[in-house]
């Protein structure tokens, strides 16, 4: 019989009793910050932030022809702010560090990599981009990697972080695997889908993750009003490469995916 960690990912500070890990949101991609969920991976958009956009435009990435907001980049679910801005940056690991203090299970780093391709070609980014003599993506991926060095050295609980559904190319957004490696605990994967109807992309996605990883990893599913049966296709099928997974936004789905896969 194989051994499953299932847990759940939300926006409800509640935990629900049965399930082996847990993920709340202590900041939202809008900019609020919610109180510490103890005994949980407390989730942070670290620079997704809808109202401080909203409040300091000036702040925005921006990628030479649109900045990083939902108005102007219609690839975007949320409005991103720049990395190269200290004071921010201070913020975000001032909420670690008093966050730390609470009997939490650990930080979930989300939205820590650049909101895409082009981003970010503002005048600071480019400024700090000449004077460390790298080139654009090397730039970004160092970027990445200096701030979770920063937060690991804040906090000695467990530190993980969200991966694009792209195992070769994630320097595409910042993220060099190999070397964040080095300061996390896990990765997670959210390989979502609104119906689960057509699983072979997420076979060759969940098989090439296994491959390439040497870090631990969880692969999450999407559950909002996705069909249960489906879900529990897709359950099973990942569970052929990882036995953590994490199901997102329906605690219900999550507790029958729990005890269909606890039965394997």
């Amino acid at each position: 019989m194989q051994n499953f960690n299932i847990g759940i990912y939300s926006h409800n500070a509640e935990i629900p009793e049965g399930f082996d890990i847990y993920f709340n949101y202590l900041k939202e991609v809008t900019g609020e910050i919610n109180d510490p969920v103890e005994n949980s991976h407390n989730i942070i958009s670290c620079f997704a932030d809808n109202e401080t956009a909203n409040q300091n435009p000036g702040l925005v990435s921006f990628s030479g022809k649109n900045r990083a907001l939902r108005t102007e980049d219609n690839t975007l679910y949320c409005d991103w702010i720049c990395r190269s801005h200290t004071a921010y940056r201070t913020k975000l690991f001032d909420l670690i560090e008093k966050t730390d203090k609470y009997n939490i299970a650990g930080f979930h780093l989300d939205s820590i990599s650049m909101p895409g391709v082009d981003y970010c070609v503002c005048n600071q980014c480019i400024a700090k981009m000449k004077k460390s003599g790298l080139n654009f993506n090397k730039f970004r991926t160092n970027e990445t990697t200096n701030i979770v060095k920063q937060i690991s050295e804040i906090t000695r609980k467990q530190l993980s972080l969200t991966l694009y559904p792209d195992p070769f190319y994630q320097e595409r957004y910042g993220i060099d695997i190999d070397t964040l490696s080095q300061f996390v605990d896990f990765f997670l994967i959210p390989l979502y889908d609104i119906s689960y109807q057509s699983l072979y992309w997420i076979d060759i996605l969940a098989h090439a993750f296994e491959k390439r990883l040497k870090k631990a990893f969880y692969i999450m599913l999407y559950a909002q009003d996705v069909d249960l049966e489906n879900l529990k296709k897709a359950s099973r099928l990942i569970s052929k490469y990882t036995n953590k997974i994490i199901i997102s936004y329906d605690n219900t789905k999550a507790y029958e995916i729990y005890k269909m896969l606890k039965k394997y």
